[in-house]
Protein backbone atom coordinates (compact mmCIF):
# COMPACT_ATOMS: atom_id res chain seq x y z
CA UNK A 1 0.00 0.00 0.00
CA UNK A 2 1.63 3.73 -1.21
CA UNK A 3 2.86 5.40 1.80
CA UNK A 4 1.79 8.67 2.31
CA UNK A 5 2.97 11.58 5.31
CA UNK A 6 0.51 14.49 6.46
CA UNK A 7 1.77 17.06 8.42
CA UNK A 8 -1.16 19.12 9.60
CA UNK A 9 -2.23 21.34 12.85
CA UNK A 10 -3.11 24.82 13.73
CA UNK A 11 -2.19 27.47 11.80
CA UNK A 12 0.73 28.74 12.70
CA UNK A 13 1.98 26.10 14.52
CA UNK A 14 5.41 25.48 12.23
CA UNK A 15 3.79 22.94 9.24
CA UNK A 16 5.70 24.07 6.02
CA UNK A 17 8.63 24.56 8.00
CA UNK A 18 8.11 21.00 8.90
CA UNK A 19 7.16 19.39 5.51
CA UNK A 20 9.59 21.65 3.99
CA UNK A 21 12.45 20.20 6.11
CA UNK A 22 11.15 16.58 5.15
CA UNK A 23 10.99 16.89 1.85
CA UNK A 24 14.51 17.63 1.11
CA UNK A 25 15.95 15.00 3.11
CA UNK A 26 14.34 12.72 1.04
CA UNK A 27 14.00 14.53 -1.78
CA UNK A 28 10.38 14.72 -2.53
CA UNK A 29 7.90 17.38 -2.63
CA UNK A 30 5.41 18.94 -0.65
CA UNK A 31 1.52 18.80 -1.74
CA UNK A 32 -0.22 21.89 0.22
CA UNK A 33 -3.26 21.24 1.73
CA UNK A 34 -4.72 24.36 2.24
CA UNK A 35 -8.31 25.35 1.04
CA UNK A 36 -7.09 28.74 0.29
CA UNK A 37 -3.33 27.99 -0.93
CA UNK A 38 -5.30 26.76 -4.13
CA UNK A 39 -6.46 30.62 -4.91
CA UNK A 40 -3.99 32.40 -7.20
CA UNK A 41 -3.09 36.37 -6.37
CA UNK A 42 -3.64 35.25 -2.80
CA UNK A 43 -0.28 34.85 -1.84
CA UNK A 44 0.29 36.88 1.96
CA UNK A 45 -3.11 36.21 3.79
CA UNK A 46 -3.01 32.62 3.03
CA UNK A 47 0.30 32.43 4.03
CA UNK A 48 1.88 31.01 1.01
CA UNK A 49 5.16 29.37 0.83
CA UNK A 50 7.83 31.69 -1.21
CA UNK A 51 10.23 30.62 -3.85
CA UNK A 52 12.85 32.03 -1.40
CA UNK A 53 11.37 29.70 1.70
CA UNK A 54 10.60 26.68 -0.30
CA UNK A 55 14.32 26.90 -1.74
CA UNK A 56 13.90 24.42 -4.54
CA UNK A 57 11.50 22.74 -3.04
CA UNK A 58 8.46 21.75 -5.40
CA UNK A 59 4.97 22.46 -3.60
CA UNK A 60 2.14 21.23 -5.57
CA UNK A 61 -1.60 22.33 -5.66
CA UNK A 62 -1.34 25.64 -4.66
CA UNK A 63 -2.20 29.02 -7.29
CA UNK A 64 -4.56 25.92 -9.41
CA UNK A 65 -7.66 28.62 -9.22
CA UNK A 66 -9.17 31.26 -10.23
CA UNK A 67 -10.31 33.42 -7.00
CA UNK A 68 -13.31 34.51 -8.58
CA UNK A 69 -13.94 30.67 -9.34
CA UNK A 70 -15.28 27.59 -6.47
CA UNK A 71 -13.34 25.02 -5.89
CA UNK A 72 -14.80 21.90 -3.35
CA UNK A 73 -13.28 19.44 -1.52
CA UNK A 74 -14.14 16.63 -4.22
CA UNK A 75 -12.06 18.49 -6.95
CA UNK A 76 -8.99 18.46 -4.34
CA UNK A 77 -9.32 14.85 -3.47
CA UNK A 78 -9.09 14.32 -7.43
CA UNK A 79 -6.34 16.27 -7.79
CA UNK A 80 -4.63 15.13 -4.47
CA UNK A 81 -4.45 11.28 -5.57
CA UNK A 82 -3.08 12.35 -9.11
CA UNK A 83 0.13 13.74 -7.07
CA UNK A 84 0.13 11.18 -4.91
CA UNK A 85 0.32 8.58 -8.09
CA UNK A 86 2.78 10.59 -9.92
CA UNK A 87 5.56 10.99 -6.62
CA UNK A 88 4.68 7.06 -5.67
CA UNK A 89 5.57 6.37 -9.32
CA UNK A 90 8.79 7.66 -9.07
CA UNK A 91 9.73 6.15 -5.42
CA UNK A 92 8.37 9.36 -3.85
CA UNK A 93 7.52 9.80 -0.03
CA UNK A 94 4.30 12.01 -0.84
CA UNK A 95 4.50 14.88 2.07
CA UNK A 96 1.35 16.59 2.78
CA UNK A 97 1.28 20.02 4.20
CA UNK A 98 -1.98 22.07 5.90
CA UNK A 99 -4.59 22.70 8.10
CA UNK A 100 -8.00 22.45 6.49
CA UNK A 101 -9.27 19.17 7.92
CA UNK A 102 -11.60 17.96 5.35
CA UNK A 103 -9.43 18.14 2.23
CA UNK A 104 -7.20 15.61 4.67
CA UNK A 105 -9.74 13.64 5.25
CA UNK A 106 -11.23 13.20 1.42
CA UNK A 107 -7.61 12.17 0.67
CA UNK A 108 -7.39 9.62 3.20
CA UNK A 109 -10.80 8.41 2.75
CA UNK A 110 -12.39 7.88 -0.29
CA UNK A 111 -15.20 10.41 0.09
CA UNK A 112 -17.84 10.63 -2.59
CA UNK A 113 -19.10 14.16 -1.64
CA UNK A 114 -21.95 13.52 -3.31
CA UNK A 115 -20.04 14.59 -6.09
CA UNK A 116 -22.25 14.40 -8.95
CA UNK A 117 -24.66 17.72 -8.47
CA UNK A 118 -28.64 17.80 -8.70
CA UNK A 119 -29.15 20.66 -10.63
CA UNK A 120 -32.97 20.25 -10.47
CA UNK A 121 -32.75 19.87 -6.61
CA UNK A 122 -30.57 23.40 -6.51
CA UNK A 123 -32.75 25.11 -8.42
CA UNK A 124 -35.72 24.22 -6.39
CA UNK A 125 -33.48 24.80 -2.85
CA UNK A 126 -32.74 28.43 -4.36
CA UNK A 127 -36.31 29.39 -4.96
CA UNK A 128 -37.01 27.76 -1.78
CA UNK A 129 -34.54 30.07 0.09
CA UNK A 130 -35.82 33.28 -1.60
CA UNK A 131 -39.70 32.36 -0.73
CA UNK A 132 -39.00 30.68 2.71
CA UNK A 133 -35.94 32.12 3.97
CA UNK A 134 -32.54 30.12 5.09
CA UNK A 135 -34.25 29.48 8.26
CA UNK A 136 -36.34 27.33 7.30
CA UNK A 137 -34.56 25.98 5.67
CA UNK A 138 -31.35 25.22 8.39
CA UNK A 139 -34.68 24.06 10.53
CA UNK A 140 -35.07 21.24 7.45
CA UNK A 141 -31.40 19.85 7.97
CA UNK A 142 -31.52 19.82 11.78
CA UNK A 143 -34.85 17.59 11.76
CA UNK A 144 -32.35 15.29 9.58
CA UNK A 145 -29.43 15.96 11.48
CA UNK A 146 -29.11 18.05 13.98
CA UNK A 147 -24.92 17.32 14.79
CA UNK A 148 -24.12 18.67 11.35
CA UNK A 149 -26.52 21.70 10.90
CA UNK A 150 -25.39 22.54 14.20
CA UNK A 151 -21.63 23.25 12.48
CA UNK A 152 -23.60 25.39 9.78
CA UNK A 153 -24.63 28.52 10.35
CA UNK A 154 -28.21 29.49 8.87
CA UNK A 155 -26.71 32.82 7.05
CA UNK A 156 -23.63 30.30 5.29
CA UNK A 157 -26.32 29.89 2.40
CA UNK A 158 -23.53 28.17 0.32
CA UNK A 159 -23.14 24.81 2.13
CA UNK A 160 -26.39 25.34 3.77
CA UNK A 161 -28.10 24.75 0.25
CA UNK A 162 -24.82 21.89 -0.53
CA UNK A 163 -25.82 20.19 2.40
CA UNK A 164 -29.66 19.98 1.41
CA UNK A 165 -28.32 19.32 -1.64
CA UNK A 166 -27.06 15.89 -0.41
CA UNK A 167 -29.83 15.13 1.50
CA UNK A 168 -32.71 15.49 -0.87
CA UNK A 169 -30.55 13.09 -3.30
CA UNK A 170 -29.24 10.75 -1.31
CA UNK A 171 -31.77 10.76 1.35
CA UNK A 172 -27.91 11.63 3.96
CA UNK A 173 -26.30 14.63 5.26
CA UNK A 174 -23.17 13.34 5.41
CA UNK A 175 -21.43 11.80 2.26
CA UNK A 176 -21.29 8.18 1.77
CA UNK A 177 -18.23 6.45 2.60
CA UNK A 178 -17.41 8.91 5.27
CA UNK A 179 -16.81 4.86 7.41
CA UNK A 180 -14.89 3.68 4.73
CA UNK A 181 -11.07 2.34 5.40
CA UNK A 182 -7.84 4.39 4.53
CA UNK A 183 -6.92 4.02 0.79
CA UNK A 184 -3.39 4.89 1.89
CA UNK A 185 -0.74 3.65 4.89
CA UNK A 186 -0.83 7.30 6.37
CA UNK A 187 2.02 8.53 8.98
CA UNK A 188 0.08 12.10 10.10
CA UNK A 189 2.25 13.95 12.09
CA UNK A 190 0.02 17.17 14.48
CA UNK A 191 1.40 20.03 15.66
CA UNK A 192 0.40 21.18 18.50
CA UNK A 193 1.65 24.01 20.55
CA UNK A 194 0.67 25.38 23.86
CA UNK A 195 -1.85 27.29 23.57
CA UNK A 196 0.06 30.80 24.34
CA UNK A 197 2.65 30.25 22.44
CA UNK A 198 0.09 29.54 19.43
CA UNK A 199 -2.14 32.94 20.41
CA UNK A 200 1.46 34.16 20.20
CA UNK A 201 2.69 33.15 17.06
CA UNK A 202 -0.96 33.51 15.35
CA UNK A 203 -0.58 37.49 16.36
CA UNK A 204 3.26 38.12 14.79
CA UNK A 205 1.80 36.33 12.01
CA UNK A 206 -0.82 38.56 11.48
CA UNK A 207 1.16 41.66 12.17
CA UNK A 208 3.90 40.03 9.39
CA UNK A 209 1.08 39.99 6.91
CA UNK A 210 0.15 43.70 7.15
CA UNK A 211 4.09 44.16 6.97
CA UNK A 212 4.19 42.66 3.94
CA UNK A 213 1.47 44.79 2.34
CA UNK A 214 -1.61 42.44 3.21
CA UNK A 215 -3.93 45.39 2.38
CA UNK A 216 -2.41 46.20 -0.94
CA UNK A 217 -2.92 42.61 -2.04
CA UNK A 218 -6.62 42.70 -0.90
CA UNK A 219 -7.31 45.84 -2.90
CA UNK A 220 -5.38 44.78 -5.93
CA UNK A 221 -7.97 41.43 -5.76
CA UNK A 222 -11.13 43.36 -5.11
CA UNK A 223 -10.55 46.85 -7.25
CA UNK A 224 -7.83 45.53 -9.73
CA UNK A 225 -9.19 41.79 -10.03
CA UNK A 226 -13.13 42.40 -9.36
CA UNK A 227 -13.38 39.66 -6.78
CA UNK A 228 -16.65 40.05 -4.89
CA UNK A 229 -16.69 39.60 -1.21
CA UNK A 230 -18.77 37.13 -1.41
CA UNK A 231 -16.48 34.91 -3.60
CA UNK A 232 -15.45 31.90 -1.77
CA UNK A 233 -12.38 33.33 -1.80
CA UNK A 234 -12.87 36.09 -0.16
CA UNK A 235 -14.24 33.99 3.01
CA UNK A 236 -10.99 33.41 3.98
CA UNK A 237 -9.89 34.70 7.08
CA UNK A 238 -7.53 37.90 6.68
CA UNK A 239 -9.69 38.47 3.19
CA UNK A 240 -13.37 38.38 4.92
CA UNK A 241 -12.36 41.03 7.29
CA UNK A 242 -11.49 43.69 4.63
CA UNK A 243 -15.33 44.07 3.90
CA UNK A 244 -16.24 46.30 6.89
CA UNK A 245 -12.38 48.35 6.83
CA UNK A 246 -12.90 49.32 3.16
CA UNK A 247 -16.24 49.92 4.03
CA UNK A 248 -15.26 52.64 6.63
CA UNK A 249 -17.58 50.77 9.42
CA UNK A 250 -13.91 50.18 11.10
CA UNK A 251 -10.37 51.59 11.50
CA UNK A 252 -7.03 49.42 10.84
CA UNK A 253 -6.79 48.59 14.78
CA UNK A 254 -9.79 46.54 14.76
CA UNK A 255 -9.39 45.06 11.38
CA UNK A 256 -6.25 43.68 12.77
CA UNK A 257 -7.86 42.53 15.69
CA UNK A 258 -10.57 41.28 13.76
CA UNK A 259 -8.16 38.74 12.05
CA UNK A 260 -6.08 38.12 14.77
CA UNK A 261 -9.35 36.99 16.88
CA UNK A 262 -11.08 34.86 13.78
CA UNK A 263 -7.45 32.92 13.32
CA UNK A 264 -7.47 32.33 16.99
CA UNK A 265 -11.12 31.00 16.68
CA UNK A 266 -10.00 29.37 13.45
CA UNK A 267 -7.20 27.55 14.80
CA UNK A 268 -9.63 25.82 17.75
CA UNK A 269 -11.64 24.33 15.21
CA UNK A 270 -8.07 23.03 13.53
CA UNK A 271 -7.25 21.55 16.83
CA UNK A 272 -10.70 20.11 17.16
CA UNK A 273 -10.50 18.22 13.94
CA UNK A 274 -7.63 16.75 13.67
CA UNK A 275 -7.85 15.46 17.17
CA UNK A 276 -10.07 12.81 15.87
CA UNK A 277 -7.70 11.45 14.11
CA UNK A 278 -6.08 8.56 16.85
CA UNK A 279 -3.85 7.25 15.25
CA UNK A 280 -2.24 10.94 14.76
CA UNK A 281 1.44 11.84 16.08
CA UNK A 282 0.61 14.35 17.82
CA UNK A 283 4.35 16.85 18.75
CA UNK A 284 4.48 20.12 20.59
CA UNK A 285 6.89 22.17 17.95
CA UNK A 286 7.77 24.37 20.66
CA UNK A 287 9.73 21.39 22.35
CA UNK A 288 10.92 19.77 19.47
CA UNK A 289 14.12 21.10 17.39
CA UNK A 290 13.30 20.81 13.58
CA UNK A 291 15.65 18.46 12.93
CA UNK A 292 14.41 15.91 16.00
CA UNK A 293 10.73 16.65 14.31
CA UNK A 294 12.11 15.45 10.60
CA UNK A 295 13.43 12.08 12.80
CA UNK A 296 10.02 11.82 14.17
CA UNK A 297 8.20 12.25 11.15
CA UNK A 298 10.31 10.47 8.30
CA UNK A 299 10.82 7.23 10.70
CA UNK A 300 8.82 4.34 9.31
CA UNK A 301 7.03 4.13 12.80
CA UNK A 302 3.85 5.04 13.12
CA UNK A 303 2.19 4.29 9.63
CA UNK A 304 -1.33 3.62 9.79
CA UNK A 305 -3.25 1.23 6.92
CA UNK A 306 -7.14 -0.03 7.00
CA UNK A 307 -8.66 1.35 9.38
CA UNK A 308 -12.11 3.26 9.55
CA UNK A 309 -12.85 6.81 10.48
CA UNK A 310 -15.94 6.95 12.65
Amino acid sequence: MTKILFIVGPTASGKSALALACARRVGSEVISCDSMQIYRHMDIGTAKTTAQEADGVPIALTDIADPKSEFSAFEYAEAAVSEIDRLASCGRLPIFAGGTGLYAHSVIYPFSFGAEKNERVREELERELRERGAEALHAELAAADPQDAAKIHPNNVKRLLRALEILRTTGAVKPSGENAEMRYSVKMIFLLPPRDKLYEAIDRRVETMFELGLEEEVRSLVYDRGVDFKSQSMQAIGYREFADYFSGEIGMNELKDRIKRDTRRYAKRQITWFSRYKFAVTVDPCSESLESMTDIALSDAGYTENRSQS
